[in-house]
């Protein structure tokens, strides 16, 4: 096991205990850094307690750079309820390689939709678990992740109206919303100037057969929402068994609780939601028809997340 220990003062590093089998590059990939942009440093820093000049004692004590780009640093799970900060992974880091920096000034926040939507059945392992195989895609290229989760129920109060004539009983809890708002608009502030999205991924029910039907939202007043739910969207239509035009595809947010979030929210929102397929799906025009597939669902969003990107830098 691994104990890193936080050194104070003017030292840019943290102290861990070499376990056996490890060499340089696979110290650094547990503790989340790219063994190859940090390898020097790491010699630099510990070069009077190396054999041969590359070679790890066991048992002894390693010096580990302080790096912003560390997947502990990048991937950052906010617990509302204590407002506790951590890392979204911790014990699968060696498995992770960095693959690119396509994503570098990007801010991106996963939410599942059950926790500040409406009171439609939702299935949040297996959105949790699509938001998390999203964030470690997207950290992978660079971003920086925060996944925003709350431990509360929603409770949808059914009378009274807030102060634009949302109706409170089409919404979730009023305040739990504010909460999500609050933490999300402070971090966008902390990241002016950056590329920043709002993900929120909702599945309804129980995904029971081999095929979902997928639904992209976007708000109608936000272009950078629209391009990005475009983006995503174009990859699922070419998922999808229905095979119809991306245009009969497009979704805009009407529920007053989708409006009232997407109106307060600094970054620009995009929804997406799943559930079972049925006869109806095919006469559903706005409705993309996808193999029930986890891994799928995670690779699609991200490549749809990188090519706005991409297409942003492109226009700028």
């Amino acid at each position: 096991m691994v104990f890193p220990t936080v050194v104070l003062g003017q030292d840019n590093y943290f102290t861990v205990v070499a376990q056996q089998g490890d060499g340089i590059f696979s110290i650094l990939r547990k503790e989340g850094l790219n063994p190859a942009k940090y390898y020097e440093e790491f010699v630099a820093l510990n070069k009077e307690n190396l054999k041969n000049g590359s070679e790890l004692h066991l048992g002894r004590t390693y010096r580990i750079p302080l790096a912003e780009d560390s997947f502990k640093k990048t991937g950052i799970n906010i617990a509302l309820d204590s407002k506790q900060e951590e890392a979204i992974i911790e014990t699968e880091l060696a498995q992770m390689n960095h693959k690119s920096e396509k994503l570098k000034d990007a801010v991106i926040y996963l939410i599942s939709g059950s926790d500040l939507l409406d009171e439609t059945p939702t299935n949040n392992s297996v959105t949790e678990e699509i938001n998390k195989r999203l964030a470690k895609e997207l950290i992978v290229h660079g971003a920086k992740v925060y996944m925003i989760s709350s431990e509360k129920k929603t409770n949808p109060v059914k009378t009274g109206n807030l102060d634009d004539g949302t109706s409170e009983g089409a919404m979730a809890d009023l305040a739990q919303m504010q909460d999500y708002l609050e933490t999300i608009n402070k971090k966008f502030l902390q990241h002016t100037g950056k590329y920043q999205r709002l993900l929120i991924t909702r599945v309804k029910g129980e995904i029971t057969n081999a095929y979902c039907d997928v639904s992209i939202y976007h708000h109608v007043a936000s272009k950078d929402g629209k391009r990005i739910a475009n983006n995503i969207q174009n990859l699922f239509q070419e998922q999808s068994i229905t095979r119809k035009t991306v245009d009969q595809y497009k979704e805009i947010f009407t529920d007053k609780h989708n409006l009232y979030l997407a109106k307060n929210a600094l970054p620009a929102i995009t929804l997406i939601e799943l559930e079972t397929s049925s006869e109806k799906s095919l006469e559903n025009k706005s409705t993309m028809i996808v193999r029930s597939n986890k891994a799928l669902f995670t690779d699609l969003i991200a490549n749809g997340v990188l090519n706005d990107y991409a297409e942003l830098n492109l226009q700028d």
